[in-house]
């Protein structure tokens, strides 16, 4: 019987993919750990708060077009989605400004995203049998931070901040199922929202004016979901005495607790002339996530030892700032190695229960990230940002193959005062 398989709900859901907001930081690969001189110090390092002596507000939206193919068994089926959302409200607020003093900020980030739109086609000789899976998903994760950052000497900072997740998805899955005999429609409604806890902790270490050093702990995020669906069942058969069914429709309430792992990351930065150079790296075992309490194991091979591996990412990014212009003009690069080990490769309806077919994936491109963009100031105080972005991975079990390309362009505005 297949079950909503967790490893697969992790990853759709977009718990698997949390990464920056703004223009600018995303613009220089989100290497901004020893950076982080501006509202985006809430996100990557709180820490960097103490180092901004005028408030800040920053505001920023986001736009994403996806591109999705699936091949089982050599039937291919391609699906497209573009989407537009809030990326970010910030701001930072010093509370002295001198050196030494307290700096404030609040900020929402979006960090994350649910959207998605998948079509799986499949068919199976032996049965025969053609299975259909469409699937429609919509959501975004925004995290709430509130912190602060404080200077403990002329070259040392610390920073602290508490984040609160905050997720709404909402999905219809549909298993169009047909064999010789009749044709099957199962489809599922669900709606979903997720609440979280977690908490940043940031130092920034100023090694001489023009280079840093910049560390994150990431405690482990206790994270909530709850929500409710409704199932349909129904089909034709094509021979016999019977034109079809229609079953009474499932009701069911989800409640679910899960625990990400801890993360550190660390970075440095250094100021050559005009040229802003920064590199990022973090580390996060995933294998030590937990679902109500338990850590995860596979609930088709138990004796898997893990589902989800441990993920070293990189991240590096350069600042060129124009010679008498108020112009800087940025590059970037992530490695974002993607964790999940298996895929769900398609659903079938056998004996009237589902099915899944589940197999090891392997990597055929790791997920990279490329990004560029520009930043302008005017008058001193106000300053735009623009961002784009572009990547893709691929992965194969050998009879399905997964590829994703995704293309973003985030705009943001700061005003200083």
């Amino acid at each position: 019987q297949r079950q909503m398989c967790i490893r697969d709900s992790l990853e759709r859901l977009g718990l698997l993919s949390v990464r920056g907001s703004g223009a600018r930081p995303l613009s220089m690969g989100n290497a901004y750990t020893a950076i982080s001189d501006d509202a985006f110090a809430l996100l990557f390092n709180p820490a960097g708060l103490a180092r901004m002596k005028e408030m800040e507000l920053s505001f920023g939206l986001h736009h994403a077009r996806r591109e999705l193919r699936n091949d089982y068994l050599g039937t291919s089926a391609d699906q497209t989605g573009s989407y537009t959302s809030l990326d970010h409200i910030a701001l930072a607020y010093p509370y002295s400004r001198y050196r030494g003093g307290i700096v404030f900020g609040f900020g929402i980030f979006r960090v994350g995203s649910s959207d998605l739109e998948s079509l799986r086609n499949g068919y199976l000789a032996e049965i025969p049998a053609t299975s259909r899976n469409v699937l429609t998903q919509s959501g975004n994760i925004y995290q709430y931070h509130i912190g602060v950052g404080v200077d403990v000497s002329p070259s040392i900072s610390l920073g602290a901040s508490l984040v609160l997740w905050d997720e709404s998805v909402d999905f219809t899955e549909e298993i169009v199922y047909e064999d010789p005999g009749s044709l099957a429609v199962y489809t599922d409604d669900v709606s979903i929202d997720m609440d979280g806890l977690s908490l940043n902790i940031g130092l920034m270490i100023e090694l001489f004016e023009d280079a840093k050093i910049g560390l994150l702990f990431t405690s482990p995020a206790w994270i909530s979901y709850y929500g409710e669906g409704v199932t349909n069942y129904e089909g034709t058969y094509y021979e016999g005495p019977y034109s079809g069914w229609t079953s009474d429709p499932s009701y069911g309430l989800i409640d679910e607790d899960y625990t990400l792992p801890m993360q550190l990351r660390g970075g440095v930065s250094a100021r050559l002339a005009y040229l802003l150079l920064s590199a990022d790296l973090s580390y996060i075992d995933y294998s030590q996530t937990k679902k109500n309490g338990q850590r995860l194991v596979d609930e088709l091979s138990p004796d898997r030892p893990s589902v989800l591996d441990a993920a070293w990412n990189f991240y590096a990014g350069a600042e060129l700032t124009v010679p008498n212009v108020p112009l800087r003009i940025r590059g970037g690069y992530s490695y974002m190695p993607l964790s999940l080990s298996t895929i769900e490769e398609i659903v079938f309806i056998e004996n009237d229960q589902l099915v899944a077919y589940v197999g090891d994936a392997e990597i055929v491109r790791e997920r990279h990230l490329f990004t560029m963009g520009a930043g302008v100031l005017i008058d001193q105080i106000f300053e735009i940002d623009a961002a784009f972005a572009f990547g893709s991975f691929e992965r194969d079990t050998g009879y399905f193959a997964e590829e994703r390309k995704t293309a973003e362009v985030l705009l943001s505005g700061s005003y200083r005062f």
